[in-house]
């Protein structure tokens, strides 16, 4: 099948940008005596550097429109293709492919899963990860107000903002300006994180790769083990406050922080709040007051989908914190999982549906943002509830066929599909190359919220 070459010079601008970000580690590798670590950098900063320029040579003047079907491809090939490019450093770390290959998967889809303990990993390939995470949450949130943006057709207005015109005859037009307006003010967000880390107690670079982590709500950090044993309090809350930021409607935000103008509220925040403070009250009541605060953070560390832990045995049980990490943040968020923004109009349906059997002759309109859902809306948000669900015992009946025990597969199918890999704690360690395999596939799929990874497939095997 053949390419667009609007396509092909999208992912030959992700290699270049790739391989840039990874020259100056090379120095700092081989200044720590990290010489294969820095050999992998100077593999990934030549490869991604050649295979960008020579591609962008060689469609330098194209003109001809890029179609929705391309964008779609441009999705799927993104988060397939980069991590393979960004590798070998990490691959040089484990000393061996797959452990490498999943490393920087899990870093670029934002999951946070990882095999190699930071203590095993020289400082430069710690950052590298923390980069990798905090350049995955960027390119989710341009696909969202691009891509997706524009491919949404049931009403549901999930991505709608003001960031700009979706023109849905060239979509690769709209990269350029939301990539620059986006990553504005996430280089903001993310320095002022930085600050408050360190101001906090964090050394500073302990607050470079929390800031980096904690914005794209990938649950990396510097040091194992959990948050309490090594980060002061101070720095504990503004992580978290770095997580929330991540997993709100970031267009949203991003209209307040420059153009000073606050959209409708949506009540994905408010909802997040109360599911949070839900959950505080039953933790305390069940376990004291000693509980509340820890069983708060792990709340607000699991719904954004970062999965910190903060102390060393959880408050609430892992299936709670797993669910949580289903539901997800806000649509435009570099959080995973289903996103609230659709709980809250699942739950308006269902409320909608339960006026009526109390009173059948009523009429019965659900809004949501400002806008008048349609049936055609909501049977769009019901397939992508119902995608979650399926797509998880999928997957843990993959991983338990590739040897995985009955409690790793659910935890590892669950943490990689919401794009949560701490929570599934232990669970990657013990699988064998087979279930890394479809734990990597998996995380693909929910970075793209698994409806659209399929219909990329489609477009990719059926062509245009």
């Amino acid at each position: 099948m053949t390419q667009s070459p609007r396509l092909v010079r999208a992912l030959g601008w992700c290699a270049l940008f790739l391989g840039a970000a990874a020259a100056p580690f090379i120095l700092f590798a081989w200044l720590e005596g990290a010489a294969s670590e820095a050999q992998g950098f100077l593999a990934t900063a030549l490869c991604g550097v050649f295979a960008g320029g020579v591609t962008l040579a060689g469609t330098a003047g194209t003109a001809r429109p890029a179609t929705a079907s391309a964008s779609l491809r441009l999705a799927l090939l993104v988060w397939l293709a980069a991590p393979l490019l960004a590798a070998p450093p990490l691959i040089a770390a484990a000393g061996d492919i797959m452990t490498g290959v999943f490393e920087a998967y899990s870093a670029l889809t934002t999951t946070g899963a990882v095999l190699l303990a930071p203590e095993d990993v020289s400082r430069a390939g710690v950052l590298w990860r923390c980069l990798l995470a905090w350049l995955g949450g960027l390119g989710s949130l341009v696909l969202a107000v691009t891509v997706f943006a524009a491919l949404e057709d049931t009403g549901t207005g999930l991505r709608r903002t003001s960031l700009l015109t979706i023109e849905r005859a060239d979509l690769f037009t709209n990269f350029g300006p939301a990539l620059r307006r986006l990553g504005a003010a996430y280089l903001v967000v993310t320095g002022a994180g930085f600050l408050l880390l360190s101001a906090s107690g964090a050394s500073a670079f302990d607050a470079l790769c929390l800031s980096l982590a904690g914005l794209s709500t990938a649950g990396l950090a510097p040091q194992s083990g959990p948050l309490a044993g090594w980060l002061a309090p101070g720095a504990i809350f503004v992580l978290a406050l770095l997580c929330i930021l991540g997993a709100w409607n970031f267009a949203a935000f991003y209209e307040m922080l420059v153009r000073h103008r606050a959209r409708a509220a949506s009540g994905e925040l408010r909802a997040m709040a109360m599911i949070t403070l839900a959950l505080v009250l039953a933790a305390g009541f069940a376990n004291g007051a000693g509980a509340l605060l820890p069983a708060g953070l792990d709340t607000i560390f699991a719904i954004t989908t970062s999965g910190y832990q903060t102390v060393q045995h959880l408050t609430l049980p892992v299936p709670v914190l797993i669910f949580l990490a289903m539901i997800g943040g806000s649509a435009v968020s570099t959080s995973g999982g289903l996103k609230m923004t659709r709980v809250l109009i699942l739950m308006r349906r269902a409320w909608g549906e339960v006026t009526l059997l109390a009173h059948p002759s009523a009429a019965v309109r659900s809004r949501y943002g400002g806008r008048t859902l349609t049936d055609d809306a909501f049977a769009g948000v019901a397939v992508y509830a119902l995608a979650y669900p399926v797509a998880l015992g999928a997957g843990a009946i993959l991983l338990a066929v590739a040897g995985a025990g009955f409690e790793d597969a659910w935890r590892a199918a669950g943490a990689a599909i919401a794009n949560a890999g701490p929570l599934a704690g232990p669970a990657f360690d013990d699988l064998n190359p087979a279930g890394l395999s479809i734990s990597i596939a998996l995380m693909v799929f929910g970075r793209l919220e698994i409806l659209a990874a399929f219909a990329a497939l489609g477009v990719i095997f059926a062509g245009d």
